[in-house]
Formats: C-alpha cells, structure tokens, sequence
C-alpha cells in the first residue's frame, strides 16, 4: 500500500469539534491486550476507562481497571476552540484548545498508556485514580451466586510519587461449578482464577501525590504512564513486574514513534477500500431517540462502508492480542449503564443509550456490567474470528485455540460421564474454567440427566461449535500451511470430536450415524440430524480427506466415519430442492436464526461455484420462513428477525454471489451506530450489546467474502461486488498466499499475487 493508500486511512480519522457530556462520547485505543476508552467532558477533565482481557475477577467476570481522570488548572478547554481526532493511521488520540494540546495512546510492545500534554502558558496538571469496586460486592450478574462469595475490594496505594491500585482475587467458584457439572477431578479443570491480580501503577513525570491526587506544578509539558498487568503471581512478584516495567518504559517520543510505526503496518498488510457506496439512514423507533442527549457532532466520510470496515477492524485489533478470547458483548469498550439501569437481557434500549447517572461509576452501576451472561458463546465469540485468515492476522486467531485447547482433558472426562462416549464432549458456552455458570447449567437437578442445562438455548448446544472449531483449525493450517500444527492441534482434536459423536449416538439407520435428539442451533430443540451438525460433519471430513495422504496416519478412521455420515437433509419448496434445518424436527421456531443456511456459511458446501441452484433455492426459502431481510430496527429489542448483528444473511448472500444483495446488507448494516454513542462504530444494541461485537465482525465477513473467497487452490476475486462499486484491496488466502487488486468504473486495473505462482489459480467473478 503506497502513499495514496496510506493517506486513504486516515481520510476516516474520526474528528469532534466539541466535548462529550459523558463515556457516550468515548474513542477507543488500545493494543491488543490493553484497551482504552477516552473522552473529554464539557468542564474540560480529561477520563478514561482501562481494560484488559485478562482482567478477570474470582467470579470470572471481565471487568475495568477502573478510571482516570486528568485535569488543568488554567482548564484545558477554551470557548469555540476544541478538536479531538482519533489518528487511525499512528493509533492515537490527538485533543487540542487554544494553543493546548493531549496525546493518548497504548504503548504497541508494553502494556502501558501514555497521557503527553504541551502547553503555551504554565499549568498546573492533576491526575486521579478511580474504582469503584471499594468494598466488598456480590454482583447481580454473578455466575456462582448461590454460593455468596463475594468479589474483593480494589486495594489503592498512594505512594510519594505513584498510585498503585490492584484486584487480587478471592475465593472462587470453580470446584463449586465442577461438583454441579458432575467433575471429581479438579486437576483437569483449567483454573485461570485464582491468586490473579490485576491493576497497575500510575506516575507522573515529575509530579508528586498531594493527598489522593498526582500532581505537577507549573509546567508546559508532562507525561503520564499507567503502566497495566494481569497474572496469577504473588502479590511481591506482581509489583515488582509493573514496577519494572515502568523503569523499563520508554520515553514519551520514543513510545509514540514506535507506536505510530506499529499501526502504519497494521494497514498496510491489508485493507479493503470500496467507492460507489450508498449513505443509509437507520431505522429507529421513538424509544430509542428518546434516550439520546450526547452531542452526535461527528466528520462525515466519503464511503460509510469503508469507515465501517476500518473503524471495526481498528477495534478488534485493539482486543485480539490477549489472553482471552474478544467478548461479543461489547468486546473492551463497553461503556457504563446508563440512568442507573442493570443491563437487561430483553430491554436494549434506555442502558446502552443515555448517558451514566451521577459523574463516576458505582459499586452497583458501573461498566463491569456485560448483558446475557459473563460466558463466551461460541456462535458468538467464533465471528471476529473468522474476520482474521483473510486480513492475514493468524498470531491473533492462534490465541483463539489455545482458549479452547486448555478444555481437552475436561471435555473428555464430560465425554465419558455425560454419555458413556469416548472423545471430547463439547459446549457453546463456557466459563473461563470450561464449565457453565450455574443459571445455564441449573442448580436442581432431580430427574435430570447429567449434562442437561435448563437453559436449552446456548446451555444445550454441542457438537456443532466443536465441528465450527475444527473446521476453523483445518482453516488456519491452510492459510499458514503450519504442518505442525496440523499433527498436535487440528487432526487430533477432529479425531476426537468425530469419535465422541460416534460413541455418543450408537442408533445406525442404513449405516449411517442417527445423531439426535439435538439442537439445531437455537432455532429448533430436539431434533434428528441437524444441519449445522451433519454439514459441520462433512465439512470437517472433507477438509481432512483432500490433505495430502502422508499428512494423515488414520486416514482409515475419517473415510469409516464420513461413509458413516448422513447426507445434508433437503426438502421441496417450490418445486425445488432445498437444505432443512434438520431431518426431524418441529416446526416451532425458538430464534430467528436460520440454521439450514450453516450449509452454505460457515462450512461452505454450497454457494455460487458448488451446488449454486439448490444453494440459492435454500437462501430464499429461509428467508421466507425466518423473515429476516431487513436491517435491524434500532430500539426493538432482541427477538425480531433481521440480517444485522450475529445474522450471517449477508454472508450467504455473497457466497451465492449476490452481489447487490450483499451490498444493500451491508450498506444498511454500516448505518446502525448506536443514537446515543458518538463513536461510529459503536454498533448496535441489536442481539447483545453496544457496541455489538458481531456486528461489527460481520461487517468485516461480508466485505472480504464480496471482493475475495477461496476454495482448496482456487482464488475467486470479486465474486459478489455490486455493478456500482468500486475496490482496492489487500488480503489473503490460503496457501500463504497474497491477493492484492484495483478495480475501478467496470474494470479491472490491476491484479497480482505473491508468489506470483499463484495467479494462474484466480478466477474473475
């Protein structure tokens, strides 16, 4: 990408010209593994929220590290003279007013923020630490309430120079959840819990404490670190860490140079550009519109479909470094509840949109808050996943599987004990420890089996989010061609799954495996070979069967089990052949998702260049019976049909190569910012949250899969663009491959791979 494309990122540089009123008018910043939100308020104090991924209570709850404030005496702010621009291309925040200036930013190689001001006339700069976890707190949304244990206050150390604050976690829940989940044996149940600490050390160049507050005195620059960390360590060991840290630090300049060099790399490796985009208004009802009163002051942009794909995919960059997994419901930028409202599961409307009540979080109102539920679900977690092999981020999407690789012991041990069935059992929703909180799994049990959750949503899916892993492990190895990898990781967890599923339903009809009764998904209970898992099944056998035979030892073991599978169910609709959601099932629909469409997106055994007729006949049918081309109506609340949040609509659409289809989701979707969040990006509610992770996630799936898809050798370069449209883009494909292209007024300028090599396997439209 040369200068043109470099000055291209930052024409999407999101700028205001006047202060917030509260954390609705926050930008984000971070790292990958420190994230930031900053505002400045309309009194001229400049705040942000701090979190990690790793910051993780006794309770498994992701929270804050809580909040700073910096303020100047003269105030920073001047009458009609403000500028706050996010620098998309260096990763930092740039405020000024009046011949004063503030930088923001999260160190690229350590996880510390950085705080530079510069001023024309003497200031005197003050810096406060806030938490609001002061005492000890039973939270509403604790996964183990049942057992009272609480969450420890924060510890605050103000020091002569430097403020330390800290959470070291408690007693937890652990062995609690694993007797409920019917585990004996502790030793295979992943503790990331206890003797956790998280917080950091906050210094002042310079500066000394004067009572709870780090100050400096007349000066014309300064520079605050806060310098973060996450780790089960002793409570010694831990400050010494952060201590070091600081020491180690570099200078201001230093780290903003090197940061800057971090994100101009960030978009160089790959981008997506388009033209020709439509500008959309989205829907709101009254509700909604009622609860907005942040100024919404923001720069326009050319191409909201680009600022939509770059705005996301800055924020998950921020996120998908960690320790981890990115959470669906808000990733790290989830703000305070507003108007002193829990975030409900069913009510997404007054929370996520008015401002906080009351100028600082509380212990029972403050931004730790996640609706739906502290667990990662997996059909949630899996889309900005999905986002990485095409924009090259594979360290990222490595981390991924490492969550999930700690659960093999404890999946077997479930195998076992649920179903008297070798291989590795698996869930859609799981703690940190592997294991369901006790609201999904249930506390009484009398005349249930072992392995039944009362939640028979998310609580009862398995096998299909193993299947999705798997054929997201064989995805990866593709990409990277990491043969490594391939033999400890992807073949020996698809060995295991396909065995689980075999031992587990034992009823053969005409040799194949009965696999039922199952979810399909969450839109039907109970059914007999569901889609989402037969064509999980083919698709993940497939992947195994094309590899090179040497690559795989038991290649007899996968040809049994695939002549064992049971072909994709298919009905008649319209004197068509069409994918059901399963081969029995009753017709009563619990979600508004369309599971026969799994068919097509993730697993990707039909679409325009396989099975196209029955492919597309399946597409319309489903969208018939579930209603959901539409976009989402901002301030319903979760339930209605639509093609915007988790919904992949617009990713079938443009694997069936509908082109104007695709755009028309996607324009819509780039249209659904948050009324109350000024922030862009910050999408949503729709199904989960503000800003709505998948979404978001989405946004970045639909545009790669219009301008790029990929099957086995071949490459498929603009496949689903619309005629009005035009691109330039960067991404890459399997094979470690590289596909870069301009495309402009109906014609292809320029097309090349690296290697070169590949260009002979590119196939236009």
């Amino acid at each position: 990408m040369g200068m043109k494309e470099k000055s291209r990122v930052s024409q999407y540089d999101v700028v205001y010209h006047s202060p917030g009123k509260s954390d609705r008018s926050a930008m984000p910043l971070g790292n990958g593994e420190l994230a930031v939100s900053v505002w400045m308020d309309e009194k001229g104090v400049l705040r942000f929220y701090l979190a990690r991924t790793d910051a993780v209570t006794e309770l498994d709850r992701t929270v804050k590290l809580g909040m700073v404030e910096v303020r100047t005496a003269p105030g920073f702010l001047s009458d009609g003279d403000f500028i706050q621009r996010l620098e998309l291309e260096h990763g930092i925040v740039h405020m000024k007013s009046c011949g004063k200036e503030l930088w923001i930013w999260v160190d690229d190689a350590s996880d510390i923020v950085y705080v530079s001001g510069r001023m024309k006339q003497e200031m005197k700069v003050k810096v406060r630490y806030y938490t609001w976890r002061t005492e000890k707190n039973l939270p509403w949304n604790s996964p183990v309430r049942s057992t009272g244990l609480t969450e420890a206050a924060d510890m605050v150390d103000e020091l002569e120079d430097r403020i330390c604050f800290r959470h070291i976690n408690g007693e937890n829940g652990i062995e609690h959840l694993a007797r409920l989940q019917c585990v004996d044996d502790l030793s295979c149940v992943p503790d990331l819990l206890s003797g956790r600490i998280f917080g950091g050390i906050m210094y002042l160049e310079g500066g000394r404490r004067v009572g709870h507050e780090l100050v400096k005195g007349e000066c014309t620059d300064f520079c605050l670190k806060v310098a973060t960390h996450s780790a089960q360590l002793e409570e010694r060991e831990w400050l010494d860490r952060v201590d070091g840290m600081l020491k180690g630090s570099r200078t201001a300049d230093e780290s903003r140079e090197a940061t800057a060099v971090f994100w101009e790399a960030f978009w160089k490796k790959s981008y997506i550009f388009v033209e020709g985009d439509k500008e959309r208004k989205p829907v709101c009802n009254e509700r909604i519109l009622d609860c907005v009163s942040e100024p919404m002051e923001c720069t326009g942009t050319a191409s909201p479909v680009t600022r939509g794909y770059l705005l996301t995919k800055y924020m998950l960059a921020c996120c998908k470094d960690g320790n981890f997994p990115v959470f669906y419901n808000g990733m790290l930028f989830n703000l305070c509840p507003g108007n002193r409202e829990h975030l409900g599961v069913m009510e997404f409307v007054s929370g996520f949109t008015r401002i906080p009540s009351g100028e600082y979080p509380t212990l029972s109102i403050n931004p730790d808050e996640r609706s739906w539920s502290n667990e990662h679900l997996w059909q949630n977690l899996r889309l900005p996943y999905y986002t990485m092999l095409a924009t090259g981020d594979f360290d990222s999407l490595k981390r991924l599987f490492v969550y999930f690789r700690r659960f093999w012991e404890l999946n077997r041990i479930r195998a076992e004990r649920f179903y008297h069935a070798g291989g590795q059992h698996n869930t859609e929703m799981t703690l940190s420890c592997g294991l369901q909180s006790e609201d999904i799994y249930g506390l009484e049990r009398e005349g249930k089996p072992d392995g039944w959750s009362d939640n028979r949503w998310g609580g009862a899916i398995d096998i299909s989010p193993g299947l999705e892993l798997t054929h997201l492990l064989f995805a990866y190895y593709l990409y990277t061609m990491d043969e490594e990898f391939l033999r400890t990781q992807a073949l020996p967890y698809a060995r295991e799954l396909l065995r689980y599923i075999e031992t587990r339903f034992e009823d053969r009809e005409k040799g194949k495996i009965v696999i039922g009764p199952l979810q399909s998904v969450e839109t039907y209970f109970d059914t007999v070979n569901p889609t989402p898992v037969i064509a999980g099944m083919r698709a993940v056998l497939r992947d195994i069967l094309e590899l090179p035979e040497q690559l795989v030892d038991d290649r007899d073991f996968f040809e049994r089990i695939y002549e064992m599978t049971p072909e994709i169910p298919t009905g008649v609709w319209n004197g068509e052949k069409v994918v059901k959601p399963a081969e029995e099932y009753e017709d009563v629909r619990r979600n508004v998702e369309a599971p026969e469409l799994y068919a097509i997106y993730p697993f990707g055994l039909m679409g325009k260049y396989e099975d196209g007729k029955k492919a597309y006949h399946t597409f319309l049918h489903a969208l018939e019976t579930g209603g959901q081309m539409k976009p989402h109506i901002l301030g319903e609340n979760p339930g209605a049909p639509c093609y915007s949040g988790w919904q992949y609509i617009g990713n079938a659409a443009a694997l069936l190569g509908l082109g104007d289809t695709a755009g028309t989701i996607l324009e819509n979707n780039c249209a659904l910012q948050n009324p109350g969040s000024r922030f862009p990006a910050m999408w949503g509610p729709v199904y989960d949250a503000v800003p709505d992770t998948d979404h978001g996630a989405n946004i970045m799936n639909l545009m790669q899969l219009m301008v790029l898809q990929c099957r086995k050798e071949k490459i498929y370069v603009l496949p689903a663009l619309p005629d009005s449209w035009d691109v330039s883009f960067r991404l890459y494909a399997p094979y470690q491959t590289i596909v870069e292209a301009v495309y402009e007024e109906g014609r292809l300028i320029s097309l090349r791979t690296i290697p070169e090599s590949r260009m002979s396997d590119v196939i236009m439209g």
